[in-house]
């Protein structure tokens, strides 16, 4: 279970990384969960759903900010 969870979020670091526009990421997202959902059981969807957006909020919180101070410190040198 735990291991599913580590893929999961790093799936959502991924995806928020490589992808730049937030609705093509999200639906990105959806469409696994909803895949994962209906090869499973739709409980493990919505479990999916979870763990792939708390990787994508997490970069997009935190990593993605970093990147951008980051840029525009470059800048001002």
């Amino acid at each position: 279970m735990l291991i599913y969870f580590v893929i999961f979020c790093l799936s959502g670091v991924a995806i928020g990384k490589f992808i730049n526009d937030r609705k093509i990421a999200l639906s990105i997202i959806l469409g696994l969960a909803l895949l994962w959902g209906i090869a499973y059981m739709a409980i493990w969807g919505l479990v999916t759903l979870g763990e792939l957006l708390l990787g994508y909020f997490l970069f997009d919180i935190f990593l993605k900010e970093r990147n951008s101070v980051s840029k525009v410190g470059d800048d001002v040198l």
